[in-house]
């Protein structure tokens, strides 16, 4: 009898253990409704939040595992982040004005709705060089050329104006998306004179909702007019291809490059989704709650998927953890095979490290499974180029014993044993 229930809990144990680690999204900031999301230079993160007593700035110091509020507001939704050069921060505080921090978030000064940008709610904030501070509003456009001290109307007046873009490469082009229940003027909207002037609709007929910019240069826009279809400019917003059509309202796109591996995260009405081939498809990234924003935030070893969700129960920040693939090959090193070595070191506790070979560019899943042969967590689950890498394992909150990691690709599939000591 007692042998019995002892194997009993043993399945217990390796089932919660199964569940915690194959679903590695996290819930974070728990029970708070969050309605964007911003990273600046140093790598904090930063969360705003939705009306009434969820309308506050929070700031994480470890990629979004946990949070301080840095500034409680007056009930509006804090709805954009920017960071300059100088290192201040901005938070476009819909109807109660723009938020400006000099240290960080510690201290926060309100350059008020009224009178500095005519009463209107503001929806979307981002700087250029040289002191331009752009802020989009509910009735138009207004930008200040002195680091937030003044602020003038310049262009789409009576337009709903929502995101705000500056070109990564020339910041004197400032891309701006319109968006409006009754739809009048949707679309996209481009200026080449740090927005003092804009061009006409340069993509109309679907509201402009978010604007994404590569780290090559190219453009993506969302929208949330149906069939939801995302677009693409790689000519700086002069013209626009239609990519994939999207299962849902998506409000929110964020992108992650490495090693050559291109990904496009989408977030809204059915979750998180992710893209790896350039926009074309898109499958449900195993989160399935809606969200509004999603960021990516990168640190030398492993990045993090955060996604921003509002509600009592689910509200928060979603965390999703991707250890990173260190590349072991050198430039045009040739790959003749595909291997998968024995982890180091092994025993181990809590990190070892799981070297492969890969000949050809394809998917590529690296798994864990716990002695009863139940997978226990996802290491790798992605298109990648040939080559040589290296994958650091933290198996900190997996209990002691022996597991088991696969190695799978279209042509090959290798199994080795590793053992975790505590």
């Amino acid at each position: 009898m007692k042998t019995f229930i002892k194997v009993i809990i043993i399945l217990i144990c390796f089932t919660f253990s199964s569940d915690i680690f194959s679903q590695q999204w996290k819930h974070r900031l728990n029970g708070r409704s969050v309605w964007s999301l911003g990273v600046n230079p140093e790598g904090h993160v930063f969360a705003g939040g939705l009306t009434g007593n969820n309308s506050r700035i929070w700031k994480s110091n470890n990629s979004g595992f946990n949070w301080d509020t840095i500034y409680t507001g007056g009930g509006q939704t804090m709805w954009d982040f920017a960071f300059d050069v100088s290192g201040n921060m901005y938070v476009a505080n819909f109807s109660a004005g723009l938020l400006k921090s000099t240290n960080g978030g510690q201290n926060f000064t309100i350059i008020q709705s009224t009178p500095y940008f005519n009463g209107k709610n503001l929806q979307g904030v981002k700087c250029g060089s040289g002191g331009h501070v752009f802020v989009t509003t509910s009735m138009g456009f207004f930008r200040s050329t002195d680091h937030g001290a003044t602020f003038n109307e310049t262009a789409l007046t009576g337009l709903n104006c929502l995101p705000v873009l500056v070109d990564k490469d020339s910041s004197n082009i400032v891309y701006v998306g319109v968006s409006s229940a009754g739809g009048s003027g949707i679309g996209v909207y481009r200026s080449t004179d740090n927005g003092l002037t804009f061009s006409s609709n340069l993509l109309p007929n679907a509201n402009g909702y978010s604007l994404m910019q590569t780290d090559n240069g190219d453009l993506y826009r969302l929208t949330t007019t149906s069939p939801y279809t995302l677009a693409k400019s790689d000519d700086k917003g002069l013209s626009w291809i239609p990519l994939a059509d999207l299962p849902g309202a998506m409000r929110g796109i964020t992108h992650y490059s490495e090693f050559n591996q291109f990904t496009i995260y989408v977030a809204g009405n059915g979750g998180v989704f992710k893209s790896t081939d350039g926009g074309l498809t898109f499958a449900n990234d195993n989160f399935t709650l809606t969200a509004t924003p999603v960021l990516n935030v990168k640190n030398p070893n492993e990045h993090f998927t955060l996604a921003g969700v509002s509600g009592a129960a689910n509200g928060g920040v979603w965390v999703f953890y991707n250890a990173l693939i260190q590349s072991l090959s050198n430039p045009g090193t040739e790959v003749t095979g595909y291997h998968l070595s024995q982890n180091y070191p092994n025993p181990f506790n809590p990190e070892t490290n799981i070297r492969f070979g890969i000949m050809k560019q394809g998917l590529v899943s690296l798994k864990v499974f716990d002695i009863m042969g139940k997978e226990v967590v996802t290491l790798l689950n992605e298109n990648i180029n040939p080559g040589n890498y290296e994958y650091k394992f933290d198996a900190a909150g997996l209990p002691g014993g022996i597991y088991f990691y696969r190695l799978e690709t279209e042509d090959f599939r290798q199994v080795k044993k590793l053992m975790i000591v505590k």
